[in-house]
């Protein structure tokens, strides 16, 4: 499950970064963090990053992240 959170936030900070008119240069520097630890934030193969850090990035880039948990749909399956 961590994992795939990870990746869904990778690929959409991915997305942001590409949309927006900072250039990754100033994101790093707003982050405080090196350019190589930014790179590695944006590699959605990197799972040793923190969700911290990633939520970090997309507030730097001035989004607001929601998590929704609800109760699992029942399968209709008879037993």
């Amino acid at each position: 499950l961590r994992d795939a959170l990870l990746y869904k936030l990778t690929i959409e900070a991915q997305k942001r970064v590409t949309a927006s008119p900072l250039s990754k240069r100033e994101l790093i520097r707003r982050l405080g963090t090196s350019a190589t630890q930014f790179y590695r934030l944006l590699d959605q193969t990197n799972y040793r990053k923190s969700i911290d850090q990633l939520l970090s990035l997309l507030h730097v880039l001035d989004c607001d992240v929601d998590l929704l948990v609800r109760t699992k749909a029942a399968t209709g399956r008879a037993a």
